[in-house]
């Protein structure tokens, strides 16, 4: 493991929050990320760190992250590819690093506007149980304008927003708050996430027995969520989203593998209930509805199983 680029001047100093960025070859987006939390504006006089956790890249993402060093409290971490690599792995070596009493997760290929981090601490507030997860604005093919964020956030130096967070209109339709739902940590994404550090000590972080794409990030939230950590949705702490490709036969496969650990390792019915999101997921298989559509009936599902009354449907 390689570790440099954070001051001298700054070394052990405690802060308010740690932003943890697992990044892999993507140098280009990672470098839009970094400039737009140079020009955050933390709540009151709240400070924060950056600790970016690079899974091997041979992109060059070091000497670029490197340059950051002066403008931002910075922790670069290099860790070599190894089959044990993947996102789960780089954010605990991410959070053992931490000192910020409040985590938020990022991903490599997402900007965020000037109030991001002050939004996660307030949608925290003095709580100390709160899971919150933040907006996702998906973006249109196109490249982010470098030259135009170095001088500060401008939707205008993004692609077009071209879809929103897709668990709004789920709230919507299942009317309540996220915390309402027996189905909520599963849409714990970490793109966009902030927990208070103590409590994902206390669950063990996150599970590096899953690999590849998909289901980490909400095997988490289950356990949080069994440890009572409620969730909190945020609309005012956004992410933009670079444009994603539709998934892949591999990213199928994966997700796959990775809902079979889950369920292995959790025996609730509703764990298994996820399967219902193989067809929207299944790029070889015609989806019978939309993603919304099937998050709602698993929601339904998982309170017909607990014996609870169904929560009014807003069509």
């Amino acid at each position: 493991m390689t570790e440099h680029a954070r001051p001298p001047a700054t070394e052990h100093r405690p802060v308010d929050v740690s932003v943890i960025i697992p990044a892999y070859n993507a140098r280009a987006t990672l470098e839009a990320c970094l400039l737009s939390l140079t020009h955050q504006r933390p709540q009151g006089n709240g400070s924060f760190e950056v600790l970016v956790i690079d899974d091997g890249s041979t992109d060059g993402t070091g000497p670029m992250v490197d340059s950051f060093a002066s403008r931002l409290d910075l922790r670069y971490v290099h860790e070599p590819r190894t089959p044990a690599s993947g996102r789960a792995r780089a954010r605990n070596i991410g959070l053992a690093l931490a000192t910020g009493s409040l985590v938020v997760t990022l991903d490599a290929d997402q900007v965020v506007g000037p109030d991001f981090l002050a939004e996660h601490v307030r949608a925290h507030g003095t709580a100390d149980d709160l899971l919150v997860v933040g907006r996702r604005h998906q973006l249109g093919e196109g490249t982010f304008d470098l030259a135009r964020l170095a001088r500060g956030f401008s939707l205008g130096a993004l692609p077009e927003v071209v879809r929103g967070d897709e668990r709004e209109p789920v709230l919507a339709a299942l009317g309540g708050e996220l915390s309402d739902l027996r189905t909520a940590w599963h849409y714990l994404w970490t793109c966009n996430a902030s927990v208070r550090r103590d409590r994902l000590a206390a669950v063990g972080g996150f599970d590096e027995e899953f690999h590849g794409w998909g289901l980490e990030d909400a095997e988490l939230g289950y356990r949080l969520v069994q440890d009572g950590v409620r969730m909190r949705y945020s609309t005012r702490a956004a992410v933009y989203h670079e444009h994603r490709s539709p998934v892949s036969a591999s990213m199928y496969r994966e997700w796959r593998a990775n809902l079979a650990h889950f369920a292995g390792k959790h025996p609730d019915p509703v764990v298994r209930l996820q399967e219902m999101f193989a067809p929207a997921i299944d790029p070889a298989a015609p989806a019978a509805e939309a993603w919304v559509d099937t998050a709602v009936r698993f929601e339904h599902r998982a309170r017909a199983l607990a014996g609870v009354p169904q929560p009014a449907h807003h069509g």
